[in-house]
This record gives structure tokens, C-alpha cells and sequence, in this order.
């Protein structure tokens, strides 16, 4: 291939007109240019985020022979001339980038210097939902398209973009959920277009989902218009949910309309009420109610996953015993819709007697398996519970918190306050095993506290008091009726109280508030948990309190977190008011963070480490510790400083690394490049093993080594798009 010399930068070239001695010898200019831009070892899909295209000419007309240092090998842009399948890529992840800013210029760019190169069905997917119209007109005038007998000739009925016969021209992979998605985005301008100019029966479109679509965005001009372009009428439930979610009711009544509104809507009302849209909760439960072919006795196939039943779904009210209505309670209370959650509350049908509990708990149990079949496990389906009490403690719905105590805690089979699972500095768990005694149990009262909510926890400790000091009472009416069913019947325990899991849960997050709070009210204490924690989320002035007014004291574990988070004046504190000292992990970890100030100090003060400072640093690409701990420290390295290195694609560790030590590296640096979709990484770290420099890889031939880079491509190309770049494939 031939290629232009990009022209020299202007600061070198100003330096040189000053030294005419250097005139004429124009090589000598370039390749101080060379070696002093960096920018044309950018790979080519992040340059495009700059979108110039004078960037993309400048990295494209570099040439290897000017690599700084002579050394081909480790150059990223020799990669795009060498291995068209990295060209392939390239080109998919810079039309990605070019999509996300409109950018037309880098589209045709793009398309001149990879002639021969397909145009993936994510990359229309992404335009279409930006409403990139410009761009997805360029692509209908300069390719062609994938007609539905070739994708029907694959193996499983689904062209393969990957296999070996890639080349097929300049095809563009339109249809799929193409429309669907500019649908949704409420660019109805690209939906109209893509149906107005496609060849008939070429582009495979999921044209229900395109309708679908215009009905969760609420456009009923653009579902009218593709129901008389398609000739078509939507079926199944998304478009009910999406526009139920989205709070819009015309296209609910349109169905109803129809008749046809039945037939698809389960899930709807949760998915309102999820959302907290009180105006479509309030359609759903007033036509509901104004259905005359309902009732509150319901069939035994009801409660089926698609709710077949013949042509119509269900014969009960939403709001009947065990009905949906029950479930979107929980759903809407753990969102902070309050509102909702009393409507539904209100509308919504009791049990009176033994029979109806018992009948109410059935028809639930079906309902909640249903629901999730149909909801794939996206939605929380559950009936009032602690678990309600928790997310909404956690996330500091107090109103909520105070409208589910006064509705349910009379409830003897609900315990509002305890939950199986734990509380930790993450926040809630459940236990992977069913709860058998109450340390298998977590408090409410820890999970507000851990994330500051300061009035929750006041108020749930009161009432908590409150329940308390009637206790006597109940046990008074137990003994006149012993056959009454208490909360004391309940898995222990059961009234609100904290642990001394909250003042470390406060502490680990830097709430003071809640931590002096608990101090000055409650006796629970905490355990040294508070103070470590505390230090490693660098909360100094909540590690200072603890100091002067607890006596749990606290672990090398604080020193170590805080040094491990990069927080040096925590360390200092530490290190002057505190005994307990810290362990090699303290340094270790400052390395591989990125803290160099961290790590200068406590090698100042004669800490420790081990070869895992610099595996660390190295792996996670902090070039100036790693030369810095090479210079100063003897512990060294590992062959995982390399390895790890390959892990995040650090090519400027690993050539360093490469050539100022000799561990050197093992057949798992290729592994893990490939792993984590560092594909210029792998290809480098694979021609340089070709060197011999790694005794587990066979040295090959170009064909040999090609081939074999052919063959693992497809994996790491997935990596890249799921993984390396945040994008689906």
C-alpha cells in the first residue's frame, strides 16, 4: 500500500527553520515529528471521538518505519494495514462513535478507506435510535442489502456476519428491530423512511415491534400510519406495558376499543403502577370495573404464563382477591409512589374470613409466577412484605415508610421490619439459603441507617418503642384467646430495632449524623467494623468521632482501606493518633490504585510491600508507579505484572515492562487480551511471542499465525462490542 507522509507538526517544523544545517534532509524532520506525536498511535475508533477527519488522515498516512524507537512491533496503527479482520472492527466501532455525534464527514471517510467492509445491524440500530437520518441515507445510496433467502441459507436461519465468507460487498445489514427503535425514540421521521424506501421483502423487519414501538412512545399518528402502510394490527403485550410504563392512555383505549385490550394485558397495571402513572392506574382500574364479562371468579387456567383463555385472558378483576392489583402495591411502594400505592390499596379487594385468606393466598402464588413469566424478571413481584418496608427504607421513602406501617402492621403474617438476607457497607443481600433463625434475619432500622436516612430511623425506633410497651397487653389477649394468630407466631424477630450493624453500615458511608444519633440514643454500640470502614471510604471526620467517643477501636484493615482507597490524609490521621499500623497490603493496593502519593509516603515512612505493587500497578496501567517502584523499591515484580497488564490493554506498561525487566510474560497475557477484548493488545502480544519470547506459544508462520487469529476472532470481536465498548452485539 502506498501512503502520503503526514505532514510534519508545526512546532517541529518552526524548530527546524531555525537550524539550517538540517535543510534538505526533509526524513530527518519526520521522524522528529514522528517520534514526538503521539496522536497517530491512537487506534482509530477513539480518535474518531474527536471527530476530525484530519485526525483520521494524520494516523492512516503515518508510516511503521517512523514508529518511535524502530520498533514495528509495537505499533497500533501498523495493526490496520496488517490484519483486515482488525480493519473489520475498527471500522464497526468508528462508525459507532461517527453515529453518536451525527457525524456524516467520518461515515464517508470511513466508507472510502474500508471499501469492502459490511455494515453491522447494531450500527443501524444505534443511528436509527439517535435519529441519524442523514447517516442512515448514506448507507441505503453507497451499499447494499442482505436479502432474506441469503440470511435463510445459514445454519440456524441467521446470517452470521462473523464466518469466514464475510466479504460479500458493501452490504448493510438493515431490518430486525431497525424501526423499532427509532419508533421508540420518537423519531418517526426515520421510521417512515426506512418503510417508504426498502425493497419489499429484503430487509426481514420485525414490523411488530415497529408498532409496538410507536405505541410506547405514545405517536398514534405513526401507529395508524404503519398499521395502514403494514396492513397489520399489533398483538402481544410490550406495546401495553411500554405505553403503560411511559404513562400513555390513548394507546390502552385504543385497544379497548377494539376489543382486543384483555387478550394482552397482564402486566399492565404493574407496569403502571412501577412506574407511579396514577393516571393510567386509574384507567386500568376504572374500565376494569366497567367490565361487564368480569367477575371475581376465576378459571383454572387463568393464572397460565401467557394467560391464555380462548379469547379472553381472564375472568377476574385486576382488584379482586390475588389480583394483579395486589402485587402492584409492592411495586409502586418500593418506587416512593405513594399515591398510586393508596389508590391500589384502596380499590383493591380484602380477605373477610379464613376461606378468602385462603383463596386470596392461592390465586397469589399462581398471579406472582405469571406475572414474573411474563415480566422475565425485570420487575420486583411480590406481595407487601418487610422486603417493601426495606427497599423503601432504603431508599428514604419515608412517607411511604409510615403509610405501609399504619396499613400492614396489624397484619400478623407480615413482619415489617426484619428481612432474610444481611446488611453490609454494600447495602442489602439475600441469603442464598432459606432463613432458619434470626441471625439469619436483617433489620430495616440497619438498611435506613447505612444509607443516612437519619427520620427513618428515628421513626421506626419509635414505634418500634411503641410495640414495645404494649406488649404486655397482647400477651393478655394470647392467653383470653389462645387460638388467635400473633406476629409473635412470626420468625423472630420482629419489631423494629437496630443492630449494632447500623452504626457501622452509618460509619462505613460517612453518615455522622446517624452515628452520633445512634451513640447519644441507643445501646447497641458498634464493633470495629465502624471505624475501619470509615477509613476506607476516606471519612476522616467520622473516624475522628469514633476515636474520641467509642472504644471499639479499630484493625489494620483501617490503614490498609485508606491507603487502598488513596485517602493520604486519612493514613496521615491514622498513622499519628492510632497504634494499630497497617500491613504490605497497604502499599500493595495504593499501587495498583493509582495512588503514587499515597505510596511516596509510606515508603517514606519505611511501610512494606510486596511484588504485588507493581503487578498491581501494572495491571491496572499506572506507568509512573511502576517506573517508580522499578527505581526505588527491590521487592519487584511477576510474570503477572505483564499478564495483568494485557488484562486492560496497557500497551505502554507492557513494552515498558518488556524492556527494562525480565520477568517478562506467560501464554495467559494472550488469554486475558482475548478475554477482555483487547484486540490490538492480543495482536501485538501475539506477534511479539512469535519473537520467542513466550516458550508456551508454538512460533508460527504468517499463514499459521493469521489463520489462527482468523480463528479466534469472532470471541474476541464479541468481547469487544459487549464488554470493551458498552455496546451490544
Amino acid at each position: 500500500m502506498v501512503t502520503t507522509l503526514p505532514t510534519p507538526l508545526l512546532a517541529v517544523s518552526l524548530l527546524f527553520r531555525s537550524k539550517p544545517r538540517f535543510a534538505g534532509i526533509d526524513h530527518v524532520i519526520s521522524s522528529v515529528s514522528a517520534y514526538a506525536d503521539s496522536s497517530v498511535e491512537l487506534p482509530l475508533n477513539k480518535a474518531c471521538k474527536y471527530g476530525s477527519v484530519t485526525l483520521l488522515n494524520r494516523i492512516w498516512n503515518s508510516t511503521v518505519d517512523l514508529e518511535p524507537g524502530g520498533w514495528g512491533l509495537w505499533s497500533v496503527r501498523k495493526l490496520l494495514r496488517a490484519y483486515k479482520l482488525y480493519g473489520k472492527l475498527q471500522f464497526t466501532l468508528c462508525l459507532l462513535e461517527a453515529v453518536k455525534t451525527n457525524n456524516v464527514d467520518i461515515v464517508q471517510w470511513l466508507f472510502h478507506h474500508f471499501p469492502d467492509y459490511g455494515v453491522r445491524r447494531k450500527v443501524i440500530y444505534d443511528a436509527a435510535s439517535a435519529g441519524a437520518l442523514e447517516i442512515l441515507q448514506y448507507f441505503r445510496a453507497n451499499g447494499t442489502v442482505i436479502r432474506n433467502e441469503e440470511e435463510e441459507q445459514e445454519e440456524d436461519e441467521e446470517w452470521d456476519e462473523e464466518k469466514e465468507n464475510w466479504e460479500r460487498g458493501r452490504w448493510v445489514r438493515w431490518g430486525g428491530l431497525d424501526a423499532a427503535k427509532a419508533a421508540i425514540a420518537g423519531h418517526s421521521d426515520v421510521v417512515k423512511w426506512m418503510y417508504e424506501t426498502y425493497a419489499q421483502t429484503c430487509e426481514n423487519r420485525n414490523d411488530f415491534c415497529a408498532m409496538d414501538g410507536a405505541f410506547i412512545a405514545g405517536d398514534m399518528d405513526l401507529a395508524n400510519w404503519l398499521m395502514d402502510e403494514l396492513c397489520m394490527d399489533p398483538e402481544g403485550h410490550e406495546a401495553l406495558h411500554g405505553a403503560a410504563a411511559n404513562g400513555h392512555v390513548e394507546p390502552l383505549q385504543w385497544f379497548q376499543e377494539r376489543g382486543e385490550y384483555t387478550s394482552w394485558d397482564a402486566g399492565t397495571l404493574f407496569k403502571a403502577a412501577e412506574a407511579g402513572k396514577l393516571n393510567v392506574v386509574r384507567w386500568i382500574v376504572d374500565r376494569d370495573r366497567n367490565d361487564s364479562e368480569l367477575g371475581d371468579q376465576s378459571g383454572p387456567d387463568e393464572y397460565n404464563f401467557d394467560y391464555s383463555y380462548g379469547d379472553r385472558t381472564r375472568r377476574t378483576y385486576l382488584t379482586c382477591l390475588g389480583g394483579e392489583a395486589t402485587l402492584a402495591i409492592h411495586a409502586a411502594a418500593i418506587n416512593g409512589h405513594l399515591e398510586v400505592a393508596k389508590y391500589l390499596r384502596a380499590h383493591t379487594d380484602k380477605p373477610r374470613n379464613d376461606r378468602e385468606k385462603t383463596k386470596e393466598k392461592w390465586r397469589l402464588s399462581k398471579r406472582k409466577k405469571a406475572l414474573s413469566e411474563r415480566l422475565k424478571g425485570n420487575s420486583s413481584v411480590e406481595t407487601v412484605s418487610g422486603r417493601t418496608m426495606l427497599f423503601a427504607a432504603e431508599r428514604g421513602f419515608l412517607d411511604v415508610i409510615k403509610w405501609l406501617y399504619v396499613e400492614y402492621h396489624a397484619d400478623p403474617k407480615i413482619n415489617l421490619f426484619w428481612v432474610c438476607g444481611h446488611i453490609d457497607e454494600y447495602g442489602y443481600s439475600e441469603n442464598d439459603n432459606d432463613c432458619g433463625d434470626s441471625e439469619s434475619y436483617c433489620s430495616v432500622v440497619d438498611a435506613a441507617a447505612g444509607k443516612g436516612h437519619l427520620e427513618i430511623v428515628q421513626y421506626l425506633l419509635h414505634i418500634g418503642q411503641e410495640e414495645e410497651d404494649t406488649r404486655k397487653h397482647k400477651r393478655q389477649r394470647i392467653q383470653e384467646n389462645p387460638d388467635t394468630v400473633t406476629r409473635d407466631s412470626l420468625s423472630p424477630p420482629t419489631k423494629p430495632k437496630c443492630t449494632a450493624v447500623a452504626m457501622d453500615v452509618a460509619a462505613a458511608h460517612g453518615h455522622l449524623d446517624v452515628v452520633q444519633w445512634l451513640h447519644a440514643n441507643r445501646s447497641e454500640g458498634c464493633t470495629t467494623a465502624a471505624m475501619d470502614l470509615a477509613a476506607t471510604n476516606g471519612h476522616l471526620d467520622t473516624v475522628e468521632w469514633l476515636h474520641a467517643h467509642r472504644s471499639e477501636r479499630c484493625t489494620v484493615e483501617a490503614m490498609d482501606g485508606a491507603a487502598s482507597g488513596g485517602h493520604l490524609d486519612v493514613v496521615k490521621w491514622l498513622h499519628k493518633y492510632r497504634t494499630e499500623g497497617c500491613t504490605t497490603a497497604a502499599m500493595d493496593n495504593a499501587a495498583s490504585g493509582g495512588h503514587f502519593e499515597v505510596v511516596k509516603w509510606l515508603h517514606d515512612k519505611h511501610a512494606g510491600c510486596t511484588a504485588a505493587a507493581l503487578d498491581g500497578a501494572a495491571a491496572y496501567g499506572k506507568l509512573e508507579i511502576v517506573k517508580w517502584l522499578h527505581r526505588n523499591r527491590s521487592e519487584g515484580c511477576t510474570k503477572l505484572a505483564m499478564d495483568g497488564a494485557a488484562h486492560g490493554g496497557h500497551l505502554r506498561v507492557l513494552r515498558w515492562l518488556l524492556e527494562n525487566r525480565k520477568e517478562g510474560f506467560t501464554e495467559r497475557a494472550l488469554d486475558n487480551a482475548a478475554r477482555y477484548s483487547q484486540f490490538e493488545t492480543l495482536l501485538i502480544l501475539h506477534n511479539i511471542a512469535q519473537q520467542g519470547y513466550v516458550k508456551q506459544v508454538d512460533i508460527m508462520d504468517e499463514e499459521e499465525s493469521n489463520k489462527w487469529i482468523s480463528e479466534h476472532y469472532h470471541d474476541i470481536a464479541r468481547a469487544e462490542f459487549y464488554s470493551g465498548n458498552g455496546v451490544g452485539w
